[in-house]
């Protein structure tokens, strides 16, 4: 499979985010009283303190929000450039995964073609904080191991639901093509943190939210439909979400051993709606599914690259 030079992989790249910026920069004008949340969140943001620490919630996120207010006195425009790091992390995985750059590039056309991301790309509402962190982790476990679990530790008080990846980051160290001894490194250093994690919650007697379980069964079976009705603008990934699982096995089985990794991811962010319905009393939100937007992406490009078997 060609690949193209990182000089024009730069300019492809440059022209992408100049396109995408410059059609969503509009929107950082625009209220955002449509979603239902808004009211909530600003009122949180404006009274977020070192008290509110005591309960265990998204106070990254919080204070990014601040941040972005204090900075630009708009509380939408870091989640915006998190959104833009979201591109670039999606192309910088992809050529990772694949060693080539043409994937990195089809990986980031997918992902600008998305109807839910560009949905919620620019709001401070649903923002995408949790989704940047969550797939630097990921890269940091071929780039730098070391702060790989520290970045995963990091999206957990940016959205608690990245709790529920936290079998699938296991599955995707495991299948990495890293070093035996870093895998158990790094594995050691998720396990540290998360304990760490554990125990400061324990001292400092943090309210874990525990009033919002609820076994719900009958919530599980219609949970599947529902993620398929949230998906319903999104074509591309309706059509080739199938192929593209089938796409990856036959390409891990090519020697390309991250596949295997990146359906897992596909397959959990699909699961982890129904049992989020079931266990608690949440509701399915689109925005949610902007993981499998973006592993989906990641996916698609990995089948651009071609790994050569020992026979050939």
């Amino acid at each position: 499979m060609f690949d193209v030079s990182k000089r024009i992989t730069i300019i492809i790249v440059i022209i992408l985010l100049s396109i995408y910026i410059a059609s969503s920069a509009p929107e950082l004008a625009t209220n955002e009283a449509q979603w239902g949340d808004s009211k909530n969140v600003q009122e949180t943001v404006e009274n977020w303190g070192i008290d509110d620490l005591q309960r265990f919630d998204v106070h990254v996120r919080y204070f990014l929000l601040s941040l972005s207010v204090n900075l630009f006195d708009n509380m939408k425009i870091i989640p915006f450039l998190a959104s833009i790091s979201l591109l670039i992390l999606t192309f910088f995985v992809t050529k990772k995964l694949t060693n080539k750059r043409f994937p990195g590039i089809i990986s980031m056309v997918v992902l600008l073609q998305s109807n839910i991301f560009l949905s919620y790309d620019t709001t401070a509402i649903y923002t995408n904080f949790w989704i940047v962190f969550y797939l630097l982790s990921l890269y940091l476990v071929y780039k730098k191991w070391q702060f790989s679990a520290l970045s995963f530790l990091v999206s957990i008080p940016t959205k608690i639901l990245t709790l529920a990846f936290f079998p699938m980051s296991l599955f995707f160290i495991f299948r990495s093509n890293i070093s035996r001894k870093q895998k158990i490194y790094t594995l050691i250093s998720y396990g540290i943190l998360i304990g760490i994690l554990l125990v400061t919650i324990s001292i400092l007697n943090v309210d874990l939210g525990t009033n919002q379980i609820n076994f719900l069964e009958k919530n599980f079976l219609p949970a599947f439909s529902s993620v398929a009705s949230q998906l319903r603008l999104d074509g591309f990934v309706i059509v080739f979400l199938l192929p593209l699982i089938v796409g990856l096995f036959l390409v891990s089985k090519r020697g390309l051993l991250a596949a295997d990794s990146i359906s897992v991811l596909i397959s959990g962010v699909i699961m982890v709606s129904p049992i989020l319905v079931t266990f608690t009393s949440m509701t399915n939100q689109p925005y949610r599914l902007i993981p499998l937007i973006v592993f989906f992406a990641i996916g698609v490009g990995m089948l651009f690259s071609k790994i050569k078997t020992k026979n050939e």
